[in-house]
């Protein structure tokens, strides 16, 4: 990974948002031999999967009733899965519900991806740096204004691949999207991260859970918390309440998220030993939506396909997870594949359509609401990542994205 001083640059491929689908991104591109920038507005890599308080990677395996052992993806995301495991052996799959996730340590996750960049002299990383302008032409982009400790970077990509989340970029470039009815918009969540808690018992997934409701059938606590969760942590006196609650928008969104979050706890405390001198030491930073934008794509991906397993001629991510819903009246509602079986993700999904060197990865991409149900998890974005990072490679190099990704691009 170089340093760079100028002000005006070309290059290849510009990733902007460097979560886990812009990092792989980012990396893949690099290692297939393109100029690449990678720009994040937060001072460290992993997004939502590092700011989150997140503890499992969702989208890794297929499912069914055999522990798996591989990846359903191969690729970047076994390496990153690997060095995982490496820095924390005792971390290894583990069932949840009909589904196999992969625990993590966020800061073993920042370690992977941080050393996945260190070793492409391809790669240019810029940190605490925004996407504030961009210029097309002929229905491509030439040039996107990045800022960047109070300096404005001129970039000039062949190829840039939106991996913001939101779609921020595409929506810049004139894109189309699709973004759910407020009546619609599922509970967003917001995590916070306990310690001082004492004689932790097996059955506080449960009794947390119970007493939030209870708050709401009070009327002490809105109706969304009775969806929230518990889990402990690594520690004995820690613990992490992710609380389900409903969008809110404004400037004084995290600041109420806040204040919900104290009030929970000081109920929590009021009532189970466990909790009676815990303390909040973390919070996710910002509130976490499940909605967003989905950027209108050359296809968009239903949920017929999802759960009927389609397969796609240009499909190049493999996907097991179920459509999961955080409904703001029943919950969370999943809807499962049957045990063995995968859909695909083609590669259309993630051409912006009417912006010929635009690609979309991670959670924007181009699907209805339901099947972004699946598509939106951590394993799957990786995925998605890569895939996008070595056909913005092949295109920046040939002119031409390839017409089958998987087959074209056989090495690094």
């Amino acid at each position: 990974m170089k340093a760079i001083n100028a002000e005006k640059t070309s290059c290849d491929v510009l990733v902007v948002g460097g979560g886990v689908s812009g990092t792989v991104a980012a990396v893949a591109a690099a290692r297939y031999g393109a100029r690449t920038f990678l720009i994040e507005k937060e001072k460290v890599l992993g997004g939502i999967a590092s700011f989150g308080l997140l503890s499992d990677i969702c989208g890794l395996y297929l499912n069914g009733t055999e522990l798996p052992a591989e990846t359903l993806n191969q690729g970047i995301l076994e390496e990153i899965a690997l060095i995982l495991y490496t820095l924390s052996p005792q971390r290894t799959i583990k069932r949840m519900g009909r589904v196999f996730v992969l625990p993590y340590s966020r800061f073993d996750l920042a370690y992977a991806l941080g050393s996945l960049c260190q070793r492409e002299s391809n790669l240019v990383v810029f940190l605490n740096a925004v996407a504030v302008f961009l210029a097309k032409k002929k229905g491509e982009i030439v040039e996107v204004s990045v800022y960047r400790s109070g300096i404005q970077h001129a970039l000039f990509p062949k190829v840039v691949i939106d991996c913001t989340g939101e779609g921020d970029v595409s929506v810049m470039a004139g894109a189309s999207f699709e973004v759910s009815s407020p009546g619609e918009f599922q509970l967003a969540g917001y995590t916070i991260r306990l310690k001082g808690l004492r004689n932790q018992e097996d059955l506080l997934p449960v009794k947390v859970p119970y007493h939030l409701a209870e708050a709401v059938k009070k009327e002490v606590l809105p109706p969304s918390l009775r969806f929230s969760k518990y889990r402990q942590g690594d520690a004995p006196d820690e613990g992490y309440c992710k609380l389900s609650i409903e969008g809110v928008d404004g400037a004084e969104r995290e600041q109420k998220a806040r204040e919900l979050a104290l009030k929970a706890h000081r109920y929590l405390g009021e009532r189970l030993p466990s909790f009676k001198d815990s303390y909040i030491v973390e919070t996710s930073v910002g509130v976490m939506d499940r909605e967003g934008r989905r950027i209108c794509g050359e296809f968009t991906l239903t949920e017929d396909d999802v759960l009927n397993a389609r397969k796609f001629h240009d499909g190049v991510v493999k996907n097991s997870w179920p459509i999961e819903i955080w409904d703001r009246e029943k919950g969370t509602v999943y809807k499962y594949l049957n045990p063995g079986e995968y859909y695909e993700i083609p590669f259309r999904c993630l051409r912006v359509k009417g912006i010929s060197n635009l690609l979309c990865a991670g959670r924007c991409i181009s699907v209805t609401r339901e099947a972004f149900g699946s598509t939106r998890v951590m394993g799957t974005c990786m995925a998605l990542g890569e895939q996008a990072g070595l056909a913005a490679a092949y295109r920046a190099k040939n002119g031409v994205y390839p017409d089958r990704i998987k087959e074209t691009i056989t090495e690094y």
